[in-house]
């Protein structure tokens, strides 16, 4: 590959780079597909061992490929890693493994992408789908604690003998932080959970109807940045789907606190001065911008956020694909990546 310059990298093997790889390939482009792991599907291989998506097929698949007959209508992350890694290779894409970009970066009209290996590749057009926010978040406040207490982020969570006996808080309480609430009370761990805001819940489905079947038929699922959807969830927080929790924090089995603030030893506070013993803190606070690679000036922002608009860069022939809310609510999962990666495309190929 020395020496030859590619219409489009695609950084990132994920659903979306896999969805833009192919749209690409119906154009008859030249482009590569680059993944840092040695296995597309890696960063769903790595997650908790009971993690089923609450997304059904129609909703967890690409265009050109269905999952296994016999498939679980709820499938579980090695189903779905399994599907993407079959789908790169049904397509045949040109993909790159074990191909970790260190450093990207723009001249003359042509991107250089470094790779971990030493190699170099050029090309025209840069879609970053790599997924930006995949560096571990942890507050401040874990510093406070002592080393008698087990910290434990979310993307390093296995299953419930990671987690020892005792006082389990677990701040955060998205959807992972609730679904890890469940399955360690289940496991017979006193919980606690912290709460930034008040958890609230969509049920999976209504009236014997799915939650996603509703809302594609309401178009909330294309509810777009702009719109009032998008304010109104921005203020809320996420919605947590499914209501196994919601009993839980009713009787006081899984106990409930706000938002942590500090933390000493083996005690934390919460705003509003109340606090609890802890044995082990489980962190499911996301993650934070990992794009330190991205050495394009006007590309990030000072705090390491991509700049784009709907996954255009004010660079010229750099775009970002897989975002939450890129252009609307299913932009950041399965079901949104190949709508996005088509509304990219004629850029892409311009």
């Amino acid at each position: 590959m020395a020496g030859r310059v590619f219409d489009v990298l695609v950084v990132g093997a994920g659903q979306a780079g896999l969805a833009m790889a192919h749209h690409l390939q119906k154009a008859d482009a030249a482009f590569l597909l680059l993944e840092a792991a040695p296995r597309v599907g890696e960063s769903w291989r790595a997650r908790w061992d009971s993690l089923t998506l609450f997304t059904p097929l129609p909703f967890a698949s690409l265009p050109g490929l269905d999952y296994p007959p016999g498939t679980p209508r709820l499938p579980d992350k090695d189903t779905v890693a399994n599907y993407l890694q079959a789908y790169a290779a049904h397509h045949d894409f040109p993909l790159r493994l074990t191909s970790r970009v260190v450093r990207l970066t723009h001249a003359d009209r042509t991107f250089e992408a470094r790779l971990a290996d030493g190699a170099s590749l050029r090309a025209r057009k840069v879609v970053v789908a790599a997924g930006p926010y995949s560096a571990p978040a942890v507050p401040a406040l874990a510093a406070g604690l002592g080393a008698g207490v087990r910290q434990l982020h979310s993307a390093d969570y296995r299953s419930p003998s990671d987690v020892p006996p005792g006082e389990v808080l677990i701040v955060g309480a998205a959807n992972t932080g609730a679904q890890l609430a469940v399955e360690l009370h289940r496991a017979g761990r006193r919980v606690t959970l912290s709460a930034s805001t008040p958890p609230w819940f969509l049920p999976t489905s209504v009236l014997g109807v799915g939650l996603y079947p509703l809302l594609r038929a309401t178009r909330l699922l294309r509810a777009r940045t702009d719109g009032r959807a998008h304010s109104y969830l921005q203020r809320r927080g996420d919605a947590i789907v499914g209501t196994e929790l919601k009993p839980l924090l009713a009787s006081g089995a899984v106990r409930l606190r706000p938002r942590a603030t500090s933390a000493t030893d083996t005690t934390v506070t919460f705003v509003d001065g109340t606090s609890t013993h802890v044995t082990t803190v489980l962190w499911a606070t996301g993650y934070r911008p990992s794009l330190g690679w991205v050495d394009v000036p006007g590309s990030v922002d000072a705090s390491g956020h991509p700049i784009h608009r709907h996954g255009h860069s004010p660079v010229p022939g750099l775009f970002w694909l897989g975002l939450p809310w890129q252009y609307r609510m299913d932009s950041g999962i399965i079901h949104g990546a190949d709508p996005e990666a088509r509304r990219l495309l004629p850029a892409v190929v311009s």
